[in-house]
């Protein structure tokens, strides 16, 4: 198993896990989304794309959604980050942050639209939730990276003067 498919597995168990949980409060990160993004970041987004559709499978089946809904809308979301990555630099960890936010907006409505019977009759009080989430989701990923920051300060040998 490669690190990538590792990364999006535990991504899906870590997003089932916060669904159970924290989502049933008020709402949970999209994790799934953000690890996603951040692979379609470091590596070329075509290869992504099965993740996704994967991703999205365990999802719909865990959490008893139509078979189908969140692969449409992650491939959503790794589409709005294509396109942002055509317009941005894609240099710097703001960037990650911008991205996960669009990403986490897009596949947010377009779960919302495509898992609602009758179609499209979930748009309404529930969308307002897809900005709290999007805000979670930046929380989030700002919080690993600056564990990742604070990882690479304490490792032995690296200097710790700026």
């Amino acid at each position: 198993m490669n690190a990538r498919t590792l990364l999006l597995a535990g991504s899906v168990i870590l997003q089932f896990l916060l669904e159970l949980t924290l989502g049933r409060v008020f709402v949970a990160p999209s994790i799934v989304s953000l690890a996603l993004v951040y692979l379609s970041l470091g590596h070329d987004p075509e290869r992504v794309v099965d993740g996704a559709f994967w991703s999205g499978l365990a999802l719909d089946l865990l959490q008893h959604q139509p078979p189908g809904a969140s692969s449409l809308s992650l491939l959503a979301g790794l589409w709005a980050v294509r396109l942002l990555g055509r317009i941005s630099s894609g240099e710097g960890g703001g960037n990650l942050l911008l991205t996960a936010a669009a990403a986490a907006i897009v596949t947010d409505a377009a779960f919302i639209l495509a898992a609602s019977r009758p179609f499209g009759s979930g748009f309404g009080p529930r969308l307002l939730l897809v900005l709290p989430r999007a805000a979670m989701t930046v929380a989030f990923a700002a919080a690993l990276m600056g564990l990742r920051e604070l990882a690479g300060m304490l490792r032995p040998g690296r200097s710790r003067a700026p």
